[in-house]
């Protein structure tokens, strides 16, 4: 079972951003992604995702995804896939409706166009609206 929940403190966010290879941003939201036989079994880490909210870019309230990364010797992109979903889902519930992606490591295209993401000019741009709407077709 992947298990992803957000980063309760700024310590354990700069330990996990340094172990996954990426720059720790205080200002930034963080999720953790665990393998675990149920939700309070966390064995084996994954990954991590790091993100801000509600961002003035190019005068759009934006959220802004830096890092969507595997742990050392992880290597699970459907586990990013998932985690960066669930990241887009919480920037659009609470109220940024527009994502970039700023990836700070070399991310591959494929995961960011299957999250979502077009390369509108030379910027990974995706509209949330209606995305995660459970009525949407």
């Amino acid at each position: 079972m992947l298990i992803i929940k957000p980063v309760q403190s700024k310590e354990l966010q700069a330990q996990l951003c340094a172990l996954c290879g990426v720059t720790y941003r205080a200002e930034a939201v963080c999720y953790q992604a665990y393998l675990g036989e149920g939700p309070d079994d966390e064995d084996t880490f994954v990954g991590i995702s790091q993100f801000t909210l509600g961002e003035d870019i190019g005068g759009r309230t934006c959220g802004c995804l830096y890092d969507l990364v595997n742990a050392p010797g992880v290597d699970d992109e459907e586990a990013l896939f998932i985690m960066g979903r669930q990241t887009l889902n919480f920037m659009d519930l609470t109220g940024s409706h527009e994502a970039v992606f700023r990836p700070q490591t070399e991310t591959s295209e494929h995961l960011i166009k299957w999250l979502g993401f077009r390369d509108a000019e030379g910027v990974w741009y995706m509209d949330l609206h209606g995305v995660f709407d459970k009525h949407k077709h």
